[in-house]
């Protein structure tokens, strides 16, 4: 009877967990969520072979091996940076994710305040690269955020002088440790700015085709308005389509959580 109770009250405890760990997102400042409610699941994936298999005697075995391919190759063959690397070639998880923002929204009465010192992201649980910047200006990037970021929360030291006057934050992480590599992409409207602005021009190091996971034919997705994106004939020539309103999925640990 008392293991019984054990396993039960262990399951119960279990259960009640929130997944918080599983995968991450920008905590602070704080976004505005989509769905009403801060999400640890990825956005989008990138193939893990997009740069070849990974040689192992030269870069080094597991998610390390990757890390090492991806500082290599980002410049000459990824775009020039994370964020164009990301919006060429993700394959977004779903039509209610944002290609430039994953799965937060512009909201003007939701703006949030920039910390002082450090910005927080709920953990780095896999080994990756990510990008913070503040309107067009880089503001972080490490090639193993994880390796440099291992709290819980992570973290991370900026210069909050280079977001003075910044209308939004945007943060970029890819997980690489699956044969997906899973992409999150987060965006912060900051208290002084204005409207929903642009995304890093960054971005636009490429050829910014977006594909659904679950359609073969590429296109944008949009869930909010957005006056000054950059023009079709910068970013290709896909169309937009407007989502239409879903409740959350249930997720499975293995794609979203």
């Amino acid at each position: 009877m008392k293991i019984n109770t054990f396993v039960a009250t262990g399951a119960a405890i279990l259960t009640s967990m929130r997944p918080v760990f599983g995968h991450n997102y920008l905590s602070h400042p704080a976004a505005y969520w989509t769905q009403g409610y801060a999400s640890n699941g990825y956005g989008s994936t990138i193939d893990g072979t997009i740069f070849g298999e990974v040689d192992g005697s030269k870069y080094g075995y597991g998610p390390e091996g990757t890390v090492n391919l991806i500082k290599e190759k980002l410049a000459t063959e990824g775009g020039g940076s994370l964020p164009a690397f990301i919006t060429k070639n993700q394959k977004l998880y779903s039509s209610q994710t944002d290609p430039y923002c994953g799965l937060t929204s512009y909201k003007e009465s939701q703006r949030s305040k920039l910390p002082a010192t450090a910005l927080e992201v709920t953990s780095f649980p896999h080994a990756g690269p990510c990008a913070f910047y503040c309107d067009d200006t880089l503001v972080v990037y490490e090639d193993n955020c994880q390796e440099k970021y291992p709290g819980i929360p992570a973290l991370i030291p900026y210069d909050k002088a280079k977001c003075v006057n910044a209308n939004r934050l945007t943060y970029y992480w890819i997980a690489v440790h699956d044969a997906q590599w899973q992409v999150y992409v987060d965006c912060v409207w900051l208290e002084g700015g204005s409207g929903i602005g642009s995304p890093p021009s960054a971005t636009r190091g490429g050829s910014a085709g977006v594909k659904t996971l679950n359609n073969t034919s590429s296109s944008y997705v949009n869930k909010s308005p957005r006056a000054s994106l950059p023009p079709m004939s910068e970013v290709g020539n896909e169309s937009w389509a407007e989502p239409t309103t879903s409740s959350p999925e249930s997720k499975k640990c293995n794609r979203r959580q």
